[in-house]
């Protein structure tokens, strides 16, 4: 007899355990979604900025200009954000302090001379939260970014 209350002490302490360990993982998602949501406040999207780094004499630039990057100046995201446009007349001086306002001239420090143009950085706070380029870029990975920032 002593056997089989033994045994359901036993597993009673193990559904005690279970039910704690639960609760426990569910206030710690609680915990984790209230840190994400806090750490990205709505109020934030005023201090967005987005930086276009292009060239005149490229056709992959005038593209984009002309047809997503039009579309996006048009859209209501977009009056919601700093646009900042890094537009040389040649490819070869892209990367020139002429071609660049001297307040943003230091994201350029972080380019590298492999990346080409049409190239964006999306910035909040002075920190780069994305740094891509291409046009594919933009549809996969830098919209999105700005999109889901500005939710």
């Amino acid at each position: 007899m002593e056997a089989c209350v033994t045994l359901d002490s036993d597993r009673r302490r193990v559904r005690i355990a279970w039910l704690c360990l639960g609760t426990l993982s569910a206030l710690a998602m609680v915990v984790a979604a209230l840190l994400v949501a806090q750490a990205r406040p709505p109020g934030r999207a005023a201090n967005l900025l987005l930086i276009y780094v292009g060239a005149e004499d490229c056709a992959p630039c005038r593209a984009w200009q002309r047809g997503d990057g039009a579309t996006f100046r048009s859209s209501a995201d977009f009056s919601r954000l700093t646009y900042r446009e890094v537009k040389s007349r040649h490819l070869r001086d892209v990367l020139k302090d002429e071609s660049w306002p001297e307040d943003i001239r230091f994201y350029r420090d972080r380019l590298k001379r492999s990346d080409g143009v049409p190239l964006w950085l999306v910035v909040s706070d002075n920190d780069i939260l994305v740094q891509r380029f291409g046009t594919a870029a933009w549809r996969n990975r830098v919209l999105p970014i700005i999109r889901s920032y500005l939710r």
